[in-house]
């Protein structure tokens, strides 16, 4: 069984939108919103040594109190669409002027950002260490968030890049 799957770019998160018919898994969708918190859970520690959870209550994933994915979906008929957005390299300030999803207590966050402190912590500088650039943090995360969707859903992802300009010239 194959699926065609929309992985977005930008220099911020990384955002999947599976196209999914849920008859050929399981016909619910909070199944199906565990399912997407488990392959982030995954990428976050198979890739990067982060240990993320899920918090009771709340959908997305998270890093102590620090969210790095959000997750919304929609289906029709139990074909999915929309997905998730995982903070990669995001620039975190402009949710310091808000109540990011109206959760009072909690902090969102990114891969890059944690990274950063778990390197501290550790005790070395961030100039002593070989660290990926934002674009081959990226790059990293998409292709470990495609093989984990791909062990956690039992599916073949197909995979296609397509240029935000062939995006832009069929849609506006």
């Amino acid at each position: 069984m194959s699926i065609a799957s929309h992985f977005v770019f930008s220099i911020k998160n990384l955002v999947m939108y599976p196209i999914i018919n849920l008859r050929n898994h399981k016909m619910d969708l909070h199944w199906y919103l565990r399912a997407l918190e488990e392959v982030v859970i995954r990428v976050l520690f198979s890739t990067f040594s982060l240990k993320a959870s899920r918090v009771e209550g709340l959908t997305g994933v998270w890093v102590g109190n620090q969210k790095l994915a959000a997750i919304g979906i929609r289906a029709s008929q139990w074909i999915t669409y929309h997905g998730l957005a995982l903070n990669v390299t995001t620039d975190l300030s402009p949710f310091s002027w808000i109540v990011p999803c109206g959760i009072q207590d909690r902090q969102v966050g990114s891969i890059k950002r944690l990274l950063k402190i778990d390197q501290s912590s550790n005790g070395c500088r961030e100039t002593d260490l070989d660290h990926p650039d934002n674009c081959q943090l990226i790059d990293i995360t998409n292709n470990s968030l495609i093989k984990e969707f791909s062990e956690v859903f039992q599916v073949e992802v197909i995979k296609k890049n397509v240029l935000f300009s062939e995006i832009s010239e069929k849609n506006f």
